[in-house]
């Protein structure tokens, strides 16, 4: 990249106070050599770096953090580089112009355009900025990081690898929290202080018309802000390291659920627990979910994991002694989001897997898009074949329905049937005596 020229190695900020004093330093060299009265500042998080570290591991993960700070120490327009967080850089940039900013910007996110290089393999990374403009007080310069690290979240928050501005009145986007930081410092206490619940989303045997399985889906109960989507603080669990605890009380949280269900003899069904990568590649996983079941009492026949294809193919031997260690207690495994991931489907006769669910992607075009039909019908014969059961996932309109009985498919998930409910309405609502089937149209 010919805008690079050679520097120092980029310095490693412990703290926010030493942060915003070199921050300090610098910006007063930079406007007494300066008469612009505004200064872009810029921060950005490596997207999914947690995942790096979990797949590829450790030594990957330092070795892409000391490529990216050379990298962006060779860049000629920035006057202050700073790891700011462990996968966060925080960044002041020399621009003048709205012409030079969008070339600034550009080169910055040109760092993450050429792949990087692991012991000669290549990997590809992306990066999620927050933009704002600071001037010279001590004042300003802390408000401009918290705005930018607030435009950060949002980037992370609307699909990553993208850059936000900063913008000073709220958008339909924008989180009400302050910043990230204080985001991930109240979503720890909420899984401390049961901030969090569990709700409920049926899945529906075709041929019986029977409910057999509820996906537990985690929600998030702010004391201020209310119920929040679980797209506004998964990502962040899994960036922070907070999926695991997160992912325990999930677990935990079922199986107590299905413990006094069966205790009141109400909603005789399978439950299932989605499992996130980070988890799954956590090396005592299994031991931990096992030790959770123990201690809650219940029978391991009435749990699934639901796993994604990434999570089991990072590592073929280990998956297969994880996945092999868990249905020996007789926990079930489905794939979720099938179709989606790795293209390999040798997984699918080494893995011990129950059930494949078909990605939300395919069903929703299943009507107008006969590539998505066939696809979908190949999933699901393919099923058959190898006696796993196939559920489609998304399913909200009737003509969706029609479509997927003429395929045979088994099982279905969806808003056609029941959206995510809460526990409470999950009893009232499918809790059958009579054991009559559900009716859907």
């Amino acid at each position: 990249m010919d805008a690079f020229k050679s520097r120092s190695q980029v310095t490693r900020v412990h703290t926010r106070e030493q942060l915003l004093k070199r921050l300090e330093h610098v910006i007063r060299k930079s406007f007494h050599a300066s008469s612009s009265p505004l200064r872009p500042l810029l921060v950005f998080d490596v997207d999914r770096f947690r995942q790096v570290n979990f797949s590829l591991g450790y030594a990957c993960g330092d070795f892409l953090l000391q490529e990216i700070g050379r990298r962006l120490q060779l860049l000629e327009d920035l006057d202050f580089v700073a790891r700011s967080g462990d996968n966060e850089y925080t960044l002041l940039l020399r621009a003048h112009t709205q012409d030079e900013l969008g070339a600034t910007l550009h080169r910055v996110q040109q760092v993450f355009a050429v792949p990087f290089s692991w012991q000669g393999q290549e990997c590809f990374l992306s990066a999620s900025f927050g933009l704002s403009a600071l001037s010279l007080t001590t004042e300003t310069i802390s408000q401009a990081l918290s705005q930018a690290e607030q435009a950060l979240l949002v980037a992370k928050q609307t699909g990553k690898n993208k850059l936000i501005t900063y913008q000073p009145t709220p958008t339909p986007t924008r989180h009400l929290f302050a910043s990230q930081i204080q985001m991930e410092t109240d979503l720890r206490k909420a899984i401390m202080e049961n901030q969090l619940l569990l709700y409920y989303q049926p899945r529906l045997e075709l041929s019986t018309g029977q409910i057999i399985c509820l996906e537990a889906l985690v929600r998030w109960n702010h004391p201020t802000y209310g119920m929040i989507a679980p797209a506004d603080f998964i990502p962040l669990a899994e960036e922070s390291g907070l999926i695991l605890p997160l992912g325990e009380w999930v677990l935990r949280e079922a199986c107590l659920q299905k413990a006094r269900w069966l205790a009141e003899n109400k909603l005789d069904y399978q439950v299932a627990v989605n499992i996130s990568p980070c988890q799954f590649q956590d090396e005592a996983f299994a031991d931990k979910a096992i030790h959770i079941i123990e201690q809650t009492g219940i029978n391991p026949a009435y749990l699934e994991f639901e796993i994604t294809e990434s999570s089991i193919m990072q590592n073929m031997e280990k998956t297969i002694a994880v996945l092999d260690k868990l249905c020996a207690k007789g926990i079930s495994i489905s794939i979720d989001d099938f179709g989606i991931g790795y293209s390999s489907l040798n997984y699918l006769k080494e893995f011990p897997i129950h059930c494949l669910k078909i990605d939300r992607s395919f069903v929703k075009n299943i009507q107008s898009n006969s590539n998505d039909w066939a696809i979908t019908n190949a999933i699901i014969h393919l099923g058959h074949a190898l006696n796993i059961q196939v559920v489609a996932e998304g399913v909200e309109e009737v003509g969706q329905l029609d479509i997927l009985k003429e395929t045979t498919c088994t099982t279905i998930q969806g808003y056609l049937l029941s959206p995510p409910i809460s526990a409470a309405e999950i009893e009232l609502t499918f809790h059958r005596e009579d054991n009559r089937p559900v009716m859907i149209s």
